[in-house]
C-alpha cells in the first residue's frame, strides 16, 4: 500500500468532510504526521482563501471542525498518557480548548471510567491493560457519555485507529470489542 502524499491526503480529507463522511478511515493509511501536515494545508488555505491552493481545500467551520477532532482525541491521548506516567495532573497549556475539554473530563473521571471498562472487559483488570490501551479507552467511554452528538461508530472507530497507531498489534481489536460492549450500555 503506498502512503499518500500530505497534499493528496488534504485533497481527500477535503472532500470527505465536505460529504459529511466519517474522516477516520480516509487517514488510515497516513502517517500521523502526514495527516497533521495535510490538515495543516487545509487550515492555512482557508485562513487566506486567495492562496495558491485552489478551492478544493475551502471548508467551512463545520467541516474545519471535523477534520481537527482527530487531533484532539491524539493530543487528548498523550497528555492523558503523560499524566499518568508521571503520576500528576496533566498539563493543559498547549492543548486546544476542545482537547482541553477532554483531558479534564477523563482526568476528573477516570476512576468510574475505570470501573465501567473493568466490568466489560473479560479477563483484564483496568491496571494490567497497557497504559495506551486504557487511556484510549477512557477517551471513548467519556466521549460515549458526554458527546452524544458524536456517532458512537464514529468514536469507537477513531479509538480504534488510535489504538493501532500508538499501541501493540492487537490493541485495535481489544478497544474495538471493550467499546462495542461500553456502547451498547452507555447508548
Amino acid at each position: 500500500m503506498i502512503e499518500p502524499d500530505p497534499e493528496s491526503l488534504a485533497i481527500d480529507l477535503a472532500e470527505a468532510a465536505r460529504r459529511g463522511d466519517d474522516l477516520s478511515g480516509i487517514s488510515e493509511g497516513a502517517a500521523i504526521e502526514d495527516y497533521r501536515e495535510a490538515a495543516g494545508l487545509i487550515r492555512r488555505a482557508n485562513r487566506d482563501p486567495r492562496a495558491d491552493v485552489g478551492a478544493v481545500l475551502l471548508l467551512t467551520d463545520e467541516e474545519l471542525w471535523r477534520v481537527d477532532r482527530q487531533f484532539r482525541r491524539s493530543d487528548a491521548l498523550t497528555t492523558l498518557y503523560e499524566a499518568e506516567m508521571r503520576r500528576r495532573p496533566p498539563d493543559l497549556g498547549e492543548l486546544s480548548t476542545a482537547a482541553a475539554a477532554i483531558v479534564s473530563g477523563v482526568w476528573e473521571e477516570r476512576d468510574d471510567l475505570d470501573t465501567a471498562i473493568g466490568g466489560v472487559s473479560t479477563g483484564w483488570r483496568v491496571e494490567r491493560m497497557p497504559p495506551v490501551d486504557r487511556t484510549v479507552l477512557r477517551i471513548a467511554l467519556w466521549e460515549l457519555r458526554h458527546r452524544p452528538d458524536t456517532p458512537a461508530a464514529v468514536v469507537i472507530a477513531e479509538a480504534v485507529r488510535l489504538a493501532k497507531a500508538y499501541s501493540t498489534e492487537r490493541s485495535g481489536g481489544f478497544v474495538n470489542g471493550v467499546l462495542s460492549r461500553l456502547a451498547a450500555d452507555e447508548r
